[in-house]
């Protein structure tokens, strides 16, 4: 199926109701205007994927009551500068995830405030540093009404000489009773020389929530290493096959066949002296 492409007047875009599920592209590789509007209104059902460009990006979301669906990211641009900033109204059901395979360096900021009761966003980030990369992700949820809910799982590979962070916040504001915020991030690290660090942070203004939060940072067990060499592969194709095990689970939640393949693809050439 064909995605409609979303079109700029004046910077803002617009994703109108609709009863059945709807695919949107918004293609930013050739946008230079900053910061742009997305408009999503109430009771759509979407499936949107997002393509970074060439240039730093604010990205500012409206999303309405009753929406549903799900939002991907694709990093494919070489600036890897990007914000994101959503306000979420009442009963929104989405799931999310962004996916950085390719060579680059820059910031990426995500921060949802959850502006309307019952609503739940789950957030997956998936991201491979090699060579002299150097990324760094910050994802924020803020809890400002009752019985919201959202859950972030951030993983990560290192490889060469390149470093790799993960902030994450999750923000109960008082009053906002019986919400729910969740984290956990994992960074695999492959050589003595790349860096990988996980913060997690919590910051609980009311009692009658949950929250919890884990962070993991370790090496590559050698042992797998050896196992997969002493089947015949090379040291470079176990890497490969332990980073594609790692972040392919993320490919799942794109639902283009073309996307899947490119991002697969992009995991491998990381690995590539």
């Amino acid at each position: 199926m064909q995605r409609n492409k979303l079109i700029a007047n004046q910077s803002v875009f617009h994703i109108p109701s609709s009863k059945v599920r709807v695919q949107y592209l918004l293609d930013l590789s050739n946008v230079t205007f900053s910061p742009i509007h997305l408009v999503i209104a109430p009771n759509a059902d979407i499936d949107l994927l997002i393509q970074n460009g060439k240039h730093d990006l604010m990205l500012e979301v409206d999303i309405a009551d009753y929406v549903s669906g799900k939002i991907q990211f694709a990093m494919f641009g070489e600036n890897k500068n990007f914000n994101w900033q959503a306000s979420v109204g009442a009963n929104v059901n989405l799931e999310a995830a962004i996916a950085d395979f390719t060579e680059g360096k820059g910031r990426v900021n995500i921060a949802f405030e959850m502006l309307g009761r019952d609503s739940q966003v789950e957030w997956r980030t998936a991201a491979l540093a090699s060579h002299q990369d150097r990324k760094f992700y910050s994802v924020n949820f803020t809890h400002k009404n009752f019985n919201t809910y959202a859950n972030m799982t951030n993983y990560g590979v290192t490889e060469g000489q390149s470093s790799l962070q993960f902030t994450g916040t999750g923000h109960i504001i008082n009053g906002a009773k019986f919400s729910k915020t969740h984290q956990s991030a994992k960074i695999m690290v492959f050589d003595e020389k790349c860096f990988g660090r996980a913060d997690p942070v919590l910051k609980i203004d009311e009692n009658e929530v949950e929250a919890s939060h884990a962070a993991t940072v370790g090496r590559v067990n050698e042992d797998h290493l050896y196992y997969l060499q002493s089947r015949g592969l090379t040291k470079q194709e176990a890497k490969r096959l332990i980073t594609l095990g790692y972040l392919q689970p993320i490919i799942a939640y794109f639902s283009d066949e073309s996307i899947r393949a490119m991002l697969s693809q992009q995991i491998a050439l990381g690995n590539e002296s």
